[in-house]
């Protein structure tokens, strides 16, 4: 019996698409059965300890900002203004709810340190 090669290729590659969507499918309810557990995402960028020195808290929060032991007054505001216009919580608001409060928490954190180098050296 000859088959045209054309109705062969049109019936391997329909049966490696309904092949593909079956496996998708078994996953999903797979998932759906053994859903992993949530992660909470406000606890991802949490506030270094309080009992810790405050030279290691001043490591810590400079490490944050991503500036260097000798950086000044306006090495800090420009690192922080960059960093809240990259993680500011309007900014990942299309990317949904996870995503925000994700940046939010992150947003809370630079704040946090940049207030802790305001007070520490007395600039505005």
């Amino acid at each position: 019996m000859n088959v045209p090669i054309e109705l062969v290729a049109g019936c391997a590659g329909l049966c490696f698409v309904a092949g593909y969507a079956i496996a998708a499918l078994r996953n999903k309810a797979r998932r759906l059965k053994n859903p992993p557990p949530r992660k909470d995402y406000r606890e991802a960028w949490r506030s270094p300890p309080a009992a810790k020195p405050a030279a290691s808290r001043e490591e810590h929060y400079r490490m944050a900002l991503g500036i260097s032991p000798t950086a000044g007054e306006t090495e800090i505001k420009a690192a922080y203004r960059r960093l809240l216009a990259k993680y500011h919580p309007d900014k990942v608001a299309h990317l949904g709810e996870e995503f925000r409060i994700l940046a939010s928490a992150r947003t809370q954190y630079i704040i946090e340190a940049y207030e802790y180098f305001r007070t520490t050296y007395g600039f505005r």
